[in-house]
């Protein structure tokens, strides 16, 4: 998977996250997340623990950032074989094949595992387990109740209780499924009880085993923390600082999905619709339509039902949808998706075209755009031959050998191709507007090393203290109270003697805690537009720079 390496972390979600994974492999304490050394609890730590191994491994040869992503990567290439796996066991070769194409070309599979973040260890320990699930049932293969309860706990640890819902979905039709057919293919009653046995303590063995590890180097209010408002307050909507909580919008996943699932939206979207009808019609569906039709549509129901909201939350939910598709190219692509083929294939066409000569008229774009930006897109290099090739690649196939390749490979081949092509100048002209890493590090060189270890930030993000620590090695304890930030600057506090705070845009103060006049002393301009400020107070006994 190309494009993990040669950029920044980006905002959002890959700061904090790179910077726990580092900090998992510094200390070694793989049962709390640590951000910044305070206790981060959102998220179990599977995929952190992952990630430091990967960083103690790799990351001296090919660099933190790149051994972090890689991960990711991995994580992504696993949901393919097993979403592969999954096809062909429910189909055929061609079945199996065609749903990881389709989901390795899908733009929010490609976003999504080129991303640090927890959904990539999630996705796979879902749809591993749900694969073992259908051997069980359907091949009577119940030697894997041990490694579907082995997955069904490291979806647990990748995310909380969103992993065994997501599993409990096409878990429970399958099981309904298999109890309802039983008379036309008998059950082996010992071994169908011993395999949930085995599932069961597998799940809670494992899972279990971390809760009471978290519980036992933690405390209550930390286990209040990572339960009460990190599962049921998200739920609910009642933990209205973790963010992202969007009340009702009952169609919102229908319309991420629309983005998500492109190029393939449009076969995804026709099948439920066709199978709805044809199932009302014939009061008949087949047991394959039924198990995905219920996988895919009660997912999409119970994220919809949760207060909090975000696109990458479907990311564990992609491969129902690839299988969707590629079950519904079982015949070959349909009639009413063929001139869409052709207007995305063209579309892409054009795009791929203009990424690849975009240097040679760069001097015409606006001059509202960023010069570090200009100047990149300007650097025709390697990723421009690569698209260039792809370009004539595409052209070559279409025009002269499209006899030998149908329309649903030529749109998989060109769709990669653009993929790829973005992963080029594209994404190193957004790296240089959206990495941080040299302005952090330029805004701490400011501070004079002996002032570092009385350094406090207040109204500091996840993403900025991840930075700082990601970049510089720096824990930045958080000061929330106005007291205390009244007493910092006044020079009235035993432990700090300055802050670092942050705005967004160009309104409003540094800091809106401050009753006492202040001296800004370092500023940068780092991200999306985040202005950074070291201040101490105006008066007192440090001395002035």
């Amino acid at each position: 998977m190309t494009g993990i390496a040669g950029h920044d972390l980006w905002n959002p979600d890959e700061p904090r996250d790179a910077a726990i994974a580092l900090e998992m492999a510094n200390t070694g304490d793989i049962i709390i997340p640590k951000l910044a050394g305070m206790p981060f609890v959102e998220k179990p730590p599977l995929y952190f623990a992952a990630s430091a191994i990967m960083v103690r491994i790799l990351g001296p040869v090919v660099g933190n950032t790149s051994a972090i992503r890689l991960c990711s990567a991995l994580f992504g290439i696993g949901v393919l074989i097993m979403t592969f796996l999954l096809g062909r066991s429910m189909g055929d070769m061609r079945t199996g094949t065609f749903s990881a194409v389709i989901l390795g070309t899908m733009e929010g599979f490609v976003e999504n595992f080129h991303w640090i973040r927890v959904d990539a260890a999630l996705s796979f320990f879902v749809i591993a387990a749900v694969y073992c699930l259908w051997e069980m049932y359907h091949k009577d293969r119940f030697g894997l109740g041990l490694p579907a309860g082995i997955c069904l706990a490291g979806a647990f640890l990748a995310k909380g209780l969103i992993g065994p819902i997501l599993v409990s979905i096409p878990w429970s039709i399958l099981l309904v499924t298999r109890l309802f057919q039983h008379k036309g293919k008998p059950i082996p009653a010992r071994r169908f009880v011993l395999a949930h046995l085995v599932l069961i303590l597998s799940f809670a063995c494992l899972s279990g085993l971390w809760i009471i590890l978290f519980y036992m180097k933690g405390d209550a209010a930390l286990w209040h923390e990572w339960f009460w408002v990190n599962h049921v307050g998200r739920l609910t909507g009642d933990a209205v600082d973790k963010g992202h909580i969007k009340h009702g919008k009952p169609f919102y996943y229908v319309i991420q999905l629309l983005g998500y699932g492109v190029p393939w939206s449009p076969l995804i979207f026709a099948w439920f619709g066709i199978v709805t009808f044809k199932s009302i019609r014939e009061k008949h569906i087949g047991p394959t339509n039924l198990f995905l039709y219920y996988w895919g549509f009660v997912s999409i129901v119970i994220l919809s039902l949760a207060a909090t909201k975000r696109g990458i939350y479907l990311t564990p939910v992609l491969p129902v949808f690839a299988l969707v598709s590629a079950v519904s190219l079982e015949k070959g692509l349909p009639k009413w998706f063929k001139p869409y083929a052709v207007f995305w294939v063209t579309l892409s066409l054009i795009l791929i075209t203009v990424i690849t000569f975009i240097p040679f008229f760069s001097s015409l774009l606006p001059t509202s755009i960023p010069y570090r930006i200009l100047e990149e897109l300007s650097d025709f290099g390697y990723y421009n031959v690569i698209s260039l090739s792809g370009l004539l690649a595409c052209i070559a196939l279409i025009f002269k050998y499209s006899d030998i390749f149908s329309n649903e490979s030529v749109l998989v081949l060109v769709t990669s191709v653009l993929y790829i092509s973005l992963i080029g100048s594209p994404m190193k002209a957004m790296d240089r507007e959206k990495g941080m890493g040299d302005d952090i590090r330029h805004f701490v060189s400011r501070i004079p090393k002996e002032r570092l270890e009385r350094l406090a930030g207040t109204d500091l993000s996840e993403t900025m203290l991840g930075c700082f620590y990601y970049y510089c090695g720096l824990r930045i304890p958080l000061v929330k109270d106005r007291h205390e930030v009244n007493a910092i600057l006044s020079f009235k506090d035993s432990r700090f003697d300055s802050l670092i705070t942050k705005k967004k845009s160009k309104t409003g103060d540094e800091t809106h805690l401050a009753d006492v006049p202040y001296l800004v002393k370092a500023k940068i301009v780092t991200g999306t537009d985040v202005s950074l400020f070291w201040i101490q107070g105006s008066n007192g006994p440090v001395r002035r720079m």
